[in-house]
């Protein structure tokens, strides 16, 4: 059990610097243009990304999974709650966020990593899965339209 755990954190770990990466073709404007998913900009999709690892962390704190009856809702109110959040404020609270996180998932039982554990379905989708599908998302718009000068 505690290989899964390893292997689970390693997964994460790995797609969290290439989510991470995923923003080092920006720059401080780039953030806050919108298009880069339908009307959001990557600041709003970091700070989505931030959101859902933060409800992680309470589910993981409470020790119990709390059900959003409507996601869509969800998302759109906590996108618009952050919409004022400057790109700097945005970084800084997704990496204070992340540590809390991994803290967390540190502390968390090995049987919160195995297949058929509710918990396992929410760290995939709240960490591996999410950083694949935003960043992936960021490094195709960043390719096509950041300020950022190329090396």
């Amino acid at each position: 059990m505690k290989d899964r755990k390893r292997a689970v954190l390693a997964a994460i770990d790995d797609n969290w610097r290439q989510f991470r990466d995923s923003l080092d073709r920006l720059v401080s404007e780039d953030m806050s243009v919108t298009g880069a998913l339908e009307n959001m900009s990557v600041n709003d999709i970091v700070g989505h990304v931030t959101t859902w690892e933060s409800e992680l962390v309470n589910s993981l704190d409470r020790r119990t999974i709390e059900n959003i009856d409507d996601i869509h809702r969800f998302n759109q109110q906590e996108t618009f709650r952050k919409k004022g959040n400057a790109p700097r404020q945005t970084i800084e609270e997704m990496d204070n966020v992340h540590r809390s996180l991994r803290d967390q998932l540190t502390k968390a039982p090995s049987t919160y990593f195995e297949p058929l554990d509710p918990f396992r379905k929410l760290i995939d989708s709240c960490t591996v899965l999410h950083y694949q599908e935003h960043g992936a998302q960021i490094r195709i718009w960043a390719a096509k339209n950041s300020h950022a000068p190329t090396n």
